[in-house]
């Protein structure tokens, strides 16, 4: 049965599948995190979708799924910082745990030391996750 309150409901491999939008902002350069509620997917059994996991890190938590799977991420700086090329960074998706409901979203500096860095205040994250439910 596709997650309730989601309205993407899919199927594969004749299993019922959902597709979960988060989108967030950080509020300042330490990785604080603002979940916009008019563009993410929320459910009951999920209080906190995004977190701060530590430097660099972005704690995710969705709907616990049979199977994961990431079909979309992305991370914007702020509008007036599009041109600057120091405050973009790699994104990836690690321990992505369908059991658990969870995963990280990890930031890594392009332009100086390739290490975990937080972004800058103001930016803007995406993730887009397929689950299989049961």
């Amino acid at each position: 049965m596709p997650i309730s309150q989601v309205g993407t409901p899919v199927r594969g491999s004749g299993k019922d599948q959902s597709i979960w939008k988060l989108e967030w902002t950080y509020t300042d350069g330490s990785g604080a995190v603002s979940l916009d509620t008019t563009q993410s997917d929320q459910h009951p059994s999920v209080a906190t979708p995004v977190a701060d996991g530590g430097t660099g890190i972005t704690s995710i938590t969705f709907p616990k799924s049979l199977r994961a799977w990431v079909l979309g991420k992305g991370l914007e700086p702020p509008t007036g910082d599009l041109a600057d090329g120091t405050d973009y960074r790699h994104v990836e998706v690690t321990e992505l745990d369908a059991d658990a409901g969870t995963c990280n979203f990890r930031m890594i500096d392009i332009e100086g030391s390739g290490n975990l860095v937080d972004p800058t205040s103001g930016a803007r994250a995406r993730l887009v996750l397929m689950l299989e439910r049961p």
